[in-house]
């Protein structure tokens, strides 16, 4: 049995975790969201602010997702399989190194995970409420998933310079995302993973086209199946795509901005490899500066 966030679960009727009802679950994660978008809203043009707070946040996800799944492997039997346990991963870890042509992966993947958490929330709150593990697991993956929300409208808003030209990288990351489910569905990754809980893996459903059965309850023809994976790639795609034109255009209009102010447009990075970069270059000044002073000393002693 996987946690709250697992869409993938199997569903099995329980108590509600929360003694809250339904209506008040929703409108807590329409709370949280709103905030959430407010504070990404008000940092857009504070880029330091929001590097910095993008990057603590990244920070904590990584290690506590890292420790989550470390324990919960040993414990329950819990594997990083569905889109969003990989999306908790592929946001982290381009943002703490500090990789510019990986953030526009880390911004998408981030918003997707977040928002259709969000979403089955507000529009199903019940389902939370009576599908989760536990108490604490429901609260872990509110938490976990406004995060990764607040995390990608920060990369949007205010973090990232995107390229439409580097869409490629994106798309290329999410169909190696859908790729290495697929890997641990046919059991050739985490072969100790359950053979049940292979068959109810959500990303798996949406690639077979089946996701419309939670609407029809009967199965759907081939032809259906077709048209509904390729409309959902279709839409991804396309979605990307102007993921980055928009983020490209935003920062245009900030660039003309700053060229009429005389102020340079900011486009630096923070994080492990930019940090490395700087002291390396540091190293070099230091050692440039030793070896000329060395040979000023020769030369004067030749003098």
């Amino acid at each position: 049995m996987f946690p709250a966030d697992d869409t993938a679960q199997t569903i099995t009727a329980r108590p509600p975790v929360w003694n809250i009802a339904p209506p008040a679950m929703a409108a807590l994660m329409l709370g949280i969201f709103a905030f959430c978008t407010l504070l990404a809203v008000a940092l857009r043009n504070h880029r330091t602010a929001s590097m910095r707070l993008t990057f603590a946040l990244a920070l904590a996800l990584l290690i506590f997702n890292a420790v989550y799944f470390i324990v919960n492997r040993a414990r329950h039997g819990w594997y990083p399989v569905e889109f969003s346990h990989i999306s908790y991963f592929v946001m982290a870890v381009p943002v703490v190194m500090g990789s510019k042509k990986l953030l526009p992966l880390a911004g998408y993947c981030a918003l997707l995970t977040g928002l259709g958490y969000i979403l089955a929330g507000v529009l199903s709150p019940a389902s939370l409420l009576t599908t989760s593990f536990s108490a604490a697991e429901l609260a872990i993956s509110v938490v976990r998933h406004q995060a990764m929300w607040l995390c990608g409208a920060l990369i949007f808003l205010g973090v990232g310079n995107f390229r439409v030209r580097d869409v490629w990288i994106a798309l290329t990351g999410i169909a190696l995302m859908i790729g290495f489910s697929l890997l641990v569905y046919y059991g050739l990754v985490y072969p100790g993973f359950d053979k049940g809980e292979r068959e109810t893996m959500q990303i798996i459903t949406i690639v077979q086209g089946n996701i419309l059965q939670y609407v029809t309850h009967r199965p759907l023809p081939l032809a259906a199946r077709v048209a509904t994976s390729a409309g959902i790639g279709l839409a991804v795609a396309v979605t990307v795509v102007l993921y980055h034109a928009a983020n490209a255009k935003m920062n245009a209009k900030r660039r003309e901005k700053c060229a009429k102010k005389g102020i340079i447009f900011e486009n630096r990075q923070i994080g492990v490899l930019p940090f490395l970069v700087k002291v390396l270059k540091y190293k070099g000044v230091i050692r440039a500066a030793r070896i000329r002073a060395r040979r000023g000393e020769y030369n004067c002693e030749r003098i």
